[in-house]
């Protein structure tokens, strides 16, 4: 369940994240408040600190089902996070990996049953 935001406008994720300025009609960041790169590994597909700098000892793959923001495990946005735009370029430049399986399966002419029975 989805916590309620004051001024809610459209997606759950613009309305935590930002305020709209209705006078202007674009979106400014709240104070503070800057894009998490752990929630983007998430949304992406990627394991969870994939692009941080620390070693990864165990990766944490998280299928889509449920969101970690919604349960608290990770916020959206957070403040203090090391090479933060550097690890969202990373991010935003890389493939969502189960496109790149579906694209792959497509152009090698694989069965797609042959896949989800592995």
């Amino acid at each position: 369940q989805r916590r309620p935001t004051e001024n809610w406008k459209g997606s759950d994720l613009v309305s935590l994240v930002c305020t709209t300025e209705e006078n202007v009609g674009h979106v400014q960041p709240k104070a503070g408040a800057s894009l998490n790169p752990d929630w983007v590994e998430w949304l992406m597909g990627w394991p969870i600190g994939w692009t941080s700098l620390k070693p990864i000892t165990e990766l944490d793959w998280r299928d889509w089902k449920t969101d970690p923001a919604d349960e608290g495990e990770l916020p959206r946005v957070a403040t203090g996070i090391q090479n933060r735009t550097g690890r969202l370029k990373a991010i935003g430049n890389g493939q969502v990996p189960q496109v790149a399986a579906l694209a792959w399966k497509i152009l090698t002419g694989d069965s797609l049953n042959s896949w989800e029975n592995a």
